[in-house]
């Protein structure tokens, strides 16, 4: 049976994207790890941190040559790695002006080796700002409808005009989601700023506290709190008025009932980012925007 003039016009349209990609998708290989890469700009490429983690450098590979590349940052809780080879690894993906949105068709453009390779599907679901479940905040949750295969993780997502939307990578229960460009841009420009990936400071120091059932209600909180046991001079924290005694209800809105996910949160906003912190003063509650600061050097 012959194929629909739309089919053939779709099937030309991702080839079309993927001759385009080519040259700026790469394979990445450590003695454990297989996955894709691309350029992104000035020599840096990205991909997916959790595969790479503890690795310091990677063999890359792209259309019969190989070299060396410098993780200069793995960042776990967005899942964005960069690195930066000396070789000359081809041009940079274009990031996409538009935002996903749902149903939109994409192409998975990757490397298993040496050999290009492609899957393509849709965007199964756009939607607004996300915590990963390390505690980073990405402007936008995307899952995708989309085959990935274990050497194709860290690829781009591109839309039919060649455009990356995202990176493809691996998560909970079999899903495959796409971390979003403006994230991957801030990742960049940390490294090129700083030589690593700044995680956000705030300044405090907490400790939970176990609430009963009446305490619950009377606060309009969950099964614990977070009292402010330091907060220090100078710091964003103490800025925003912070004090040592004042509890800590939410963050974003959302109940905060342990250090390690306040933590988290803080560390997931990039520096000049803002916190909504919740916060109990006697018989007051108020809400308090903090700006997130970079942790000082010793």
């Amino acid at each position: 049976m012959s194929q629909s003039p739309l089919s053939s016009q779709l099937d030309a349209e991702r080839a079309a994207v993927l001759e385009r990609a080519a040259d700026s998708v790469l394979a990445v290989e450590t003695q454990r790890v297989r996955q894709s890469a691309f350029v992104w700009r000035g020599g840096l490429i990205v991909t997916a941190a959790e595969p790479l983690e503890g690795a310091e450098s990677v063999r890359i590979l792209k259309d019969g040559a190989s070299g060396e590349a410098e993780v200069l940052a793995c960042d776990l809780r967005t899942d964005i790695a960069v690195m930066r080879s000396a070789q000359t690894i081809g041009p940079p993906l274009a990031p996409s002006a538009a935002s996903p949105r749902a149903g939109q068709t994409v192409v998975l453009a990757g490397r298993a080796g040496q050999d290009l390779t492609a899957s393509w599907g849709s965007v199964h679901l756009s939607a607004g700002p996300w915590t990963t479940r390390r505690g980073a905040t990405l402007s936008r949750r995307l899952l995708l409808d989309v085959r990935l295969a274990h050497a194709a993780e860290g690829a781009p997502v591109l839309d039919l005009d060649g455009a990356v939307l995202a990176m493809a990578v691996r998560g909970p229960a079999h899903q495959v989601i796409g971390i979003p460009i403006d994230a991957i841009e801030a990742a960049v420009n940390d490294v090129a700023a700083h030589g690593h990936i700044a995680p956000g400071f705030l300044g405090v120091r907490v400790v939970p506290i176990a609430l009963g059932l009446q305490a619950r209600h009377r606060l309009n909180a969950g099964r614990a709190v977070l009292i402010v046991a330091d907060v220090a001079q100078p710091s964003p924290a103490f800025d925003a008025g912070l004090e040592i005694g004042d509890l800590l209800l939410a963050i974003d809105g959302d109940a905060v009932q342990a250090p390690d996910r306040l933590l988290g949160r803080i560390q997931g906003k990039r520096p000049g980012e803002t916190l909504l912190l919740r916060r109990r003063r006697g018989a007051t509650v108020d809400e308090l925007a903090v700006k997130v600061g970079s942790r000082p050097r010793t």
